[in-house]
């Protein structure tokens, strides 16, 4: 089914969901008004509009000259299929005209991709949840949008980076295109009308939202900003995201200080240079690079290994990615294990984290070699002044821990320091490369350890810090790099531990929190067992812990999909889709009376009654709930999350107990209807009763 048939099928349902709120309303509430506030704007600030989340787009600055390439200083439209121009060292030219189609003489200079650059295009081409970068900064700020927005400019102006593309569609090469000039997209939202406490769970659900609509590489700009204003007095939440493939962290940490502290220094008359960066140098030395041989030595170091990538309980599936974490911290004992089994042993923190982590995967695997990614800077000495550059730099190398029971654990980690060591002098190969010069059907690896830095900069802290103009209240960062599952070994408020970040879709929160005790078992050994200590002296991981999980997981998903070919809206379905939306479906069990759906709440799951009954309330004139209508098995208790940013206008609890109801993830229904348009034909005919029955209701209370 087309979108645009999909979209105005969903168009026919919201207006009828939004029909039946009206009828339940007016039944109830026999056409009670409503009054909506209004809030100033604060001291220093243009007025902002009042109404929750109505947007105000600060005026662009003018835009600057950029310096063209051209040695005459002047332009022709031959001049840009001119591949002398570009640093790029080969290019067809059925690729540089589609470029130019698309971007006419905007095009600056195009770039070969990096190894990491490849390895984020391989894994998904529209930026999502995996590969996004994410910070919230909470400040005190005499912010003017104008000033602001030119500083951005100037910010983008400044760094190739902040105005590139990367185009991979209808091209035989993919690469990146730096423009002469692209603005960011910069949105201004008065929230000052809730609470602070309303405030801040607004600004988490903003930030998810903004995850899922990701970032189109060839089309959108690649920095998004959005700026609310709170209720308090210059008090405002500011939101950057970025695309992996085009920023990482030491890139966040530069565009930092040249737009928050440049406008903060700005603003008391304080000049700061924005110092200009050409990524051509470091272009340049990658095209350099001998690919072929890098390859050789990665044929050698895996080739001969037989190894699976995928853990016990490791779903493969294409449904789309869903972010989850859990942070599982160390005790002061187990951190103080790990500081002397570093000094004992003169290898690196990552180095014994890594050792211990191929121990417990090859276990779970009844194996001796586990082979999993591990995240590299990317920022190669040989380039001057590559830690002052702002892009995507980071890439995913192969680490393969393979051992045996008797050997010392302290023979094990030097080992694998010492091949790390030497993958690092191969790092311009992507995991897609390595994997072909392999001839593997399956990926190289099934999940990825990243290492964060545990300490923490001096003077930091979760809030209160200020620059000339700012007073840092706290913030937060998302930062995913994986497909499936990466485990951050870093901090979390002062503690140091690992941070699992996984997809739903291929975990359960289940398996991941016992692969975390299995795991965080192992570094408490440390503080037992001595460097000279037996690998086979580690606790030993049973797996059958994590295939019984699994196969609870699976027999839900089997009772969810049997529910579903009974149900009228699903029947329509094969097996495999069914079992399919079941893997992203949830189930939860109700009391009578307990509140199923409330009013105002926004539904990111659709909820249909499997056992039991349901009672729809609406608010009265007074302040009362009264009941309008009993939901008996099967029924949707609720159609919003099929529509974004629409809130309930009902309340729906449990008819008794042991009510069972079903969730199916919002972006897994539509995707359900695209894919089978009589199952949204079903719905928007039953939705229709539900408003001819409200009608007879309300005829009939008149």
């Amino acid at each position: 089914m087309e979108n645009r048939a999909m979209r105005d099928m969903l168009g026919w349902i919201a207006v009828n969901q939004i029909i039946l709120s009206g009828y339940g309303y007016c039944l109830s509430r026999r056409f009670a008004k409503t009054t909506a506030g209004s809030t100033g704007a604060a001291k220093g600030v243009p007025a902002l509009r009042t109404q929750r989340e109505n947007r105000l787009t600060a005026p662009a600055a003018a835009p600057r000259e950029t310096p063209k390439p051209s040695v005459s200083g002047k332009e022709t439209r031959k001049d840009a299929f001119d591949k002398s121009r570009y640093t790029i060292d080969e290019i067809s030219d059925e690729d540089l005209s589609t470029i130019v189609s698309m971007y006419g003489n905007s095009v600056q200079d195009i770039y070969e991709l990096g190894a990491g650059q490849k390895w984020m295009l391989e894994e998904g081409r529209r930026v999502k949840f995996a590969f996004f970068l994410q910070i919230l900064t909470k400040a005190v700020i005499d912010l003017n949008p104008a000033a602001f927005r030119q500083q951005a400019d100037e910010v983008c102006e400044k760094h190739e980076s902040l105005r590139s593309a990367f185009v991979f569609r209808n091209v035989q090469r993919p690469c990146r295109v730096v423009l002469k000039d692209r603005h960011p997209e910069i949105n201004y939202f008065d929230l000052s009308d809730l609470s602070m406490e309303e405030f801040d769970r607004k600004i988490e659900k903003l930030m998810e939202a903004d995850r899922s609509r990701g970032f189109d590489l060839e089309k959108d700009p690649l920095l998004r900003i959005g700026v609310y204003k709170s209720c308090e007095k210059n008090t405002y939440a500011l939101i950057l995201s970025q695309p992996h493939i085009n920023s990482d962290g030491t890139s966040l940490g530069i565009l930092f200080a040249d737009l928050f502290v440049g406008y903060a220094l700005d603003l008391n008359g304080i000049d700061k240079k924005i110092e200009s960066q050409s990524y051509q140098a470091y272009a340049e030395h990658l095209q350099s690079v001998d690919v072929e041989k890098e390859l050789s030595y990665w044929k050698h170091y895996l080739s001969g290994t037989e190894y699976s990538v995928l853990l016990p309980g490791q779903q493969k599936n294409e449904l789309e990615y869903k972010s989850a974490a859990v942070f599982v911290p160390f005790s002061e004992e187990e951190n103080a294990a790990l500081k002397a089994a570093q000094r004992m042993m003169k290898v690196t923190r990552f180095t014994i984290l890594q050792s211990l982590w191929g121990i417990m995967a090859a276990r779970l695997m009844g194996s001796g070699t586990a082979v999993f990614g591990a995240i590299t800077s990317g920022r190669d000495a040989e380039v001057s002044d590559s830690m002052k550059l702002d892009g995507g730099f980071v890439n995913v190398l192969p680490v393969k821990v393979q051992f045996t029971e008797d050997e010392t654990l302290a023979e094990l980690t030097k080992r694998v320091q010492k091949d790390f060591l030497a993958a690092m002098e191969h790092s311009h190969c992507s995991p897609g490369q390595i994997q072909e010069a392999l001839g593997r059907s399956e990926p190289v690896f099934g999940h990825i350890l990243n290492n964060h830095n545990f300490s923490k900069p001096k003077g930091s802290s979760s809030g209160g810090g200020s620059i000339p103009g700012i007073r840092i209240l706290g913030g937060d960062t998302y930062d995913n790099l994986s497909a499936d599952l990466c485990v951050y070994f870093t901090a979390k408020d002062g503690l140091p531990g690992c941070n699992y970040s996984y997809n739903e879709r291929a975990f359960s929160g289940e398996i991941i929190q016992l692969i975390g005790e299995f795991f965080r078992s192992m570094v408490s050994a440390l503080g037992t067992v001595g460097a000279d200590a037996k690998i086979r002296e580690l606790p030993a991981c049973d797996s059958s812990l994590l295939l019984a999980a699994e196969e609870a997981g699976r027999t839900e998903r089997t009772k969810i999909a049997g529910f579903m070919k009974k149900h009228p809206l699903f029947s329509c379905a094969e097996d495999d889709a069914l079992l399919s939306l079941a893997a992203g479906c949830s189930i939860a069990s109700y009391a009578e009376d307990e509140a199923i759906v409330m009013k105002g709440a926004l539904m990111q799951e659709m909820p249909i009654l499997m056992q039991g009954t349901a009672v729809v309330y609406c608010e009265t004139k007074d302040g009362w709930n009264n009941p309008i209508r009993i939901l008996r098995r099967g029924s949707a208790l609720s159609r919003s999350a099929l529509f974004e940013g629409t809130r309930e206008e009902t309340v729906v609890t449990a008819g008794e107990d042991r009510t069972v109801v079903l969730y199916v993830p919002a972006a897994e229904m539509r995707h359900f209807l695209e894919s089978y348009p009589e199952a949204g034909l079903r719905m928007l005919r039953e939705s229709e009763r539900e408003k001819q029955s409200y009608m007879k209701l309300w005829v009939n209370a008149e």
